[in-house]
């Protein structure tokens, strides 16, 4: 009965050992500089997100292999490679290990093994009716400069479908992403039937849920694209913390549990492989395509 009261606050429905836990965000990529490490605190229920007031100043950061880089506060919760000798390239079948002091003294560890260097063999165009190859797509080292690509990969939206196809490597899986550069271009699909506040909420940048990929070659849905302009269609072999992270989160595409009709009920965590905090700690491989999307006639 004493659960049924109507009088509790947010702080008793919300979980508040859950407030204040640091949060990690950093993804190191094979043959990629090594990258930043964003470092937050989770906020408590019932206040605007506020990204600068949840960053977590002042924090001593390195990330280590065979050497240890120590980081630096650039901004709020940003740190960044303090580069002494030459740069850091991340490393195949590498492990690497994050080490995270926070000034009150709490101490987050990761660590992730990074998996085997990945390319793309080819991106085709492939007839939607046949599975019959229409052409091959130009890429950046083929049509320098960069931005020659978007010119040379042009396609009416549906016409055809963009697939990659690479030899698998040693991965825990795969994942692709699509992002739209060109803020603010005009739609592509029919949106008749949409309404404004469902047209607002189309995203420009999508993921897709980890996929195994067995026949060594994916495709991209012309249902994830909604806008004219250019877009780049990135292809991940990812580690296992990355994997198990965005297998057991809902937002992500997994389907690794969610939430209840009620603040609490049913929540199952999901798996952060982070000792001391929350987040993600990963490492993956990646390609890259460049295209452009020209409305239907």
């Amino acid at each position: 009965m004493a659960g049924c009261s109507t009088q509790r606050d947010d702080d008793e429905l919300f979980a508040p050992d859950e407030v204040g836990v640091i949060v990690v965000d950093a993804r190191l990529l094979v043959d990629r500089e090594m990258s930043d490490v964003r470092l937050r605190l989770t906020q408590p229920p019932g206040r605007i997100y506020d990204e600068e007031e949840a960053a977590l100043r002042g924090a001593v950061v390195t990330i280590s292999s065979d050497t240890t880089i120590t980081f630096r506060e650039v901004a709020p919760g940003r740190y960044q490679p303090d580069f002494v000798l030459e740069r850091q390239v991340i490393l195949p079948n590498t492990r690497y290990d994050l080490y995270v002091a926070a000034p009150d003294g709490r101490v987050v560890t990761a660590t992730t093994t990074t998996p085997d260097r990945f390319s793309v063999r080819e991106w085709l165009r492939i007839d939607l009716d046949t599975g019959q190859v229409i052409d091959t797509l130009a890429t950046s080292a083929e049509s320098p400069p960069p931005e020659a690509v978007y010119q040379a990969n042009r396609f009416v939206y549906q016409d055809g479908l963009i697939e990659a196809r690479f030899e698998r490597v040693n991965c825990a899986a795969y994942q692709v992403a699509l992002k739209s550069l060109d803020e603010g271009s005009p739609l592509v699909i029919d949106a008749d039937f949409l309404s404004d506040e469902e047209i607002a909420e189309l995203t420009r940048d999508a993921t897709s849920p980890p996929f195994d990929a067995r026949e060594g070659s994916i495709r991209l849905p012309w249902f994830a694209v909604f806008f004219e302009g250019r877009h780049r269609f990135l292809t991940y072999a990812i580690d296992r913390n990355w994997y198990d992270l965005i297998r057991t989160t809902p937002e992500f595409g997994g389907t690794g549990g969610g939430f209840g009709g009620n603040a609490g009920d049913n929540f199952e965590r999901p798996i952060f492989h982070v000792e001391g905090g929350i987040g993600l700690f990963g490492s993956g491989s990646m390609d890259e395509a460049g295209f452009y999307v020209l409305p239907k006639p």
